[in-house]
């Protein structure tokens, strides 16, 4: 039994090393595999590198067909982005607790109501709803407008009161803002680009200066300051000319088209629209209004900025579309120049594997070149628009990631199908190939 014992043990220990040199070999194996496979690829890439540098001219082409593909969606969706950050500040700069009431008209003639929005129910407004601060009623007609025998074609033509330049916040450049004592005279406020006109016409000292609007002789007492378009204000102010609302009742026979309010601070604002519409429902019980908050306007925002940025995407991706057919362009013409260095590499030993992925790593070096020059061009471009414009710079690092991932896709994508094609020829073809 001693004796077994012996053999079993130094049976298990031959057996042991025996593993133990097998998994050394395995390893030693696997170790050259993967040297050899670095050594395959570091050589394709090499070879896709001098092989793009040989063909520069079509090379460059297909380059600024992925490049300008990748900048057209880069910069598109970045401007995208700037727009929406501009849009949104324009309203935070007006107010979020600004509030725009218009009168209710059902589609049906026989469902509209005969109530108007009355002045003096405006006036009580403050007064009665307690989440109200202030508020301006206004309407808007459009009618030509001359100086000096020049006409400026038709003009917004707004009624206000003298409550309008603080709950729009309006500010005045030149003289003053119209006033509640100006009721019935024909004195107005231009707006900034209004203004601008004016001068190109040889007016030096706006205020005071005569023009004819809608057949009428108004007086200019103020000009506004250049003020940005905004969607919680009813009206462009640098377009318009504001006159008093009385007189602008009276002069185009047109009720109250709208009022501008304001809420208290720290108010709820459905809770204030729900307060404002309950108020002219109980002093005149046949209307009924429809009183828009600034999150309806931020919501509204948002859903265009989103279907414009995948408009501007879409664009960009058509482009990516043609600079791919561009690289596909280039990788066939190359396959038909190299069949004979494809047929050589075949005879030496090359699989066909080998290859594809040598097609395969040019395409996508082209692919990645032209996608890291797309995105410098593209934000270069999306800098030039916002300065132009006159927005805050915001890169979208979503649309350059996007942009370099896309580029990536195209890449292999276009360049599976010369690829395969290249892996397909026969060596005995290729070679003879002149």
């Amino acid at each position: 039994m001693n004796r077994l014992e012996s053999i079993s043990v130094v049976g298990n220990r031959l057996r042991r090393q025996i593993q133990s040199k097998a998994g050394a070999l395995r390893g030693a194996i696997h170790a050259l595999g993967d040297g050899k496979r670095k050594a395959v690829l570091k050589a394709n890439v090499l070879e896709a590198l001098v092989s793009l540098g040989v063909n520069r001219q079509r090379t460059a082409l297909a380059l600024i067909g992925i490049s300008l593909g990748v900048a057209a969606v880069t910069a598109m969706v970045s401007v995208g982005v700037a727009a929406k950050a501009e849009s949104l500040k324009r309203l935070k700069d007006l107010g979020t607790d600004t509030l725009v009431v218009r009168k209710y008209e059902p589609p049906s003639a026989r469902q509209r109501a005969r109530a108007n929005i009355k002045l003096r129910d405006v006036a009580a407004l403050p007064l009665e709803a307690e989440t109200v601060a202030a508020a301006a009623p206004g309407l808007q007609v459009f009618g030509p407008f001359s100086y000096a025998g020049r006409s400026f074609g038709n003009k917004s033509i707004v009624g206000v009161t003298g409550a309008a330049a603080d709950v729009n916040k309006l500010a005045i450049a030149e003289g003053r803002f119209i006033s509640d004592l100006d009721a019935h005279r024909h004195y107005c406020v231009v707006g900034h680009d209004i203004a601008e006109s004016m001068r190109e016409g040889g007016v030096k000292r706006l205020v005071g200066e005569h023009f004819a609007m809608a057949g009428r002789i108004c007086t200019v007492v103020g000009v506004l300051a250049d003020t940005p378009a905004s969607a919680l204000r009813p009206f462009r102010a640098n377009d318009s000319m504001l006159l008093p609302l009385a007189m602008a009742r009276r002069a185009f026979r047109q009720e109250i088209q709208f009022v501008v309010a304001r809420a208290t601070p720290d108010a709820d604002h459905h809770a204030a629209a729900s307060e404002i519409r309950a108020h002219f429902q109980r002093r005149a019980p046949g209307l009924r209004v429809r009183v828009r908050t600034a999150d309806h306007f931020i919501a509204l925002l948002q859903k265009q900025m989103r279907m414009f940025a995948l408009l501007l995407a879409a664009i960009g991706g058509i482009s990516l579309v043609i600079g791919g057919t561009g690289v596909m362009n280039v990788m066939l013409s190359s396959i038909t120049e190299r069949r004979r260095e494809i047929g050589v590499r075949r005879a030496l030993g090359a699989r066909r594997r080998d290859i594809r992925n040598q097609f395969l790593i040019e395409s996508l070096a082209l692919s990645l070149a032209g996608g890291a020059l797309g995105i410098a061009v593209g934000v270069g471009a999306a800098f030039a628009i916002c300065l132009y414009a006159g927005w805050a710079f915001l890169a979208s690092p979503l649309a350059m990631f996007a942009g370099f991932g896309v580029a990536t896709g195209v890449g292999l994508f276009f360049g599976a199908h010369p690829a395969h094609r290249a892996a397909q020829l026969d060596p005995i073809v290729a070679l003879r190939a002149t």
